[in-house]
């Protein structure tokens, strides 16, 4: 059984496609021990990570307003306006970061 195809999944037939079957295999490896690592150090410097992205209820709840938001209008854009899949998400990107923008300029960082 081979670890990192089941983990891996199409990026394991990518690297063995582009590297050649001993050297994929091997990059393989390497990348499910970089995530690993990755893992392990988000948890042990967890503090530090919410700390530094201030996640609290407030901003946590404003992350996810402006995901839906921007997940509104994408739709829109996308379905009624007809707009093409990579103009939708640019309009909906940067609308949702011109609304974010302009809430926290004209509103100002909580204190």
């Amino acid at each position: 059984m081979n670890l990192a195809a089941t983990l891996l999944g199409p990026l394991y037939d990518l690297y063995i496609a582009a590297l050649g079957e001993s050297v994929g295999i091997i990059v393989s490896y390497v990348t499910l021990l970089g995530l690993a690592s990755l893992i392990w150090w988000g948890f042990a410097n967890r503090n530090d990570i919410i700390s530094g992205f201030d996640l609290r209820g407030a901003t946590i709840g404003n992350m996810v307003l402006l995901f839906l938001l921007t997940f509104v209008i994408y739709f829109v854009a996308f379905d009624y306006l007809g707009f093409p899949m990579i103009g939708s998400l640019t309009v909906a990107v940067s609308s949702t970061l011109l609304f974010h923008w302009t809430i926290s300029t004209l509103e100002g960082e909580p204190v």
